[in-house]
């Protein structure tokens, strides 16, 4: 039998809804079926969801809050715990890239982080002013190596085209990471399309995004400047795949997409 971990309610605000949940169940004589029934749900997600072992989503804490008359205690501190900016986000990032069959990348600033070369990351780094490269550099290459993996994940990238013209390291580096990207748009297990400037004020113009999905089930992760926020409520990701879904709508084709990386690395040079 599997030891459970131990909830941390004091630190952790996902283990803190797990306890008041557990709790509140009590304090009203229900069992797991029982809740389950509430919210729809199989019955072992709300003991996993005690155990720590999987998350409160807000649309249920919000249906436990008006069943049980709670004054929004559950949804509250769901909502709290998703507006923190914390090092453990980028943690679960890391684990759901890592284990991803599917990856969906929107990206409006930078060639995309799995397809950097490590002119392009080193030049990045150094005109953001950052004295970690080297570090940095080996922590991205290790990042990219998750897709060498078998079965490889299936990799969509949706680039601004700023991001091709905007000049990171100077000509040679930019001409290795467009030869780079159009090495990938012309792989099996990659998609790359990139967003031209007639595209207009699409959604995507709000920021980058990555969507992982992981066991048939998605995850998505927004850029911010530090540590971004990783998104597990299931009705939020789907905000985050339809926005996917109408970037890639005003997106070129395949064809005129390499076509303009092309057009793009003969200005470099």
């Amino acid at each position: 039998m599997t030891n459970r971990r131990e909830l941390n309610p004091d630190r952790d605000m996902h283990d803190w809804a797990a306890v008041e949940l557990q709790k509140l169940r009590k304090s009203h004589g229900m069992s797991h079926r029982d809740v389950a029934a509430i919210l729809e749900k199989d019955r072992t997600l709300i003991s996993k969801i005690e155990a720590g072992e999987s998350k409160l989503q807000e649309e249920d804490a919000d249906k436990l809050d008006r069943v049980w008359d709670t004054g929004g205690r559950l949804g509250r501190i769901i909502r709290w715990a998703k507006s923190r900016h914390s090092s453990e986000w980028r943690d679960g990032r890391a684990r759901s890239e890592s284990r991803a069959d599917q990856i969906r990348v929107w990206a409006l600033g930078w060639i995309p982080v799995l397809a950097q070369t490590e002119d392009y990351i080193r030049a990045r780094l150094a005109d953001g002013g950052r004295d970690d490269a080297d570090s940095t550099v080996r922590e991205t290459l290790a990042r990219q190596k998750v897709l060498d993996r078998k079965p490889r994940p299936l990799v969509w990238l949706l680039i601004d085209q700023n991001a091709l013209e905007h000049p990171v390291g100077g000509a040679e580096v930019m001409r290795g990471q467009l030869a780079r990207l159009l090495e990938l748009a012309q792989s099996a297990s990659w998609a790359v399309r990139i967003v031209g400037h007639g595209s207009g004020g699409h959604v995507g113009r709000d920021g980058s995004f990555e969507l992982y999905r992981v066991g048939g089930a998605d995850v998505a992760y927004t850029e911010a400047l530090g540590p971004g926020r990783l998104v597990t409520d299931a009705s939020e990701v789907v905000e985050y795949d339809i926005c996917f879904r109408q970037i890639g709508d005003v997106a070129e084709s395949k064809g005129a997409s390499i076509a303009l990386i092309k057009k793009i690395m003969e200005g470099y040079g």
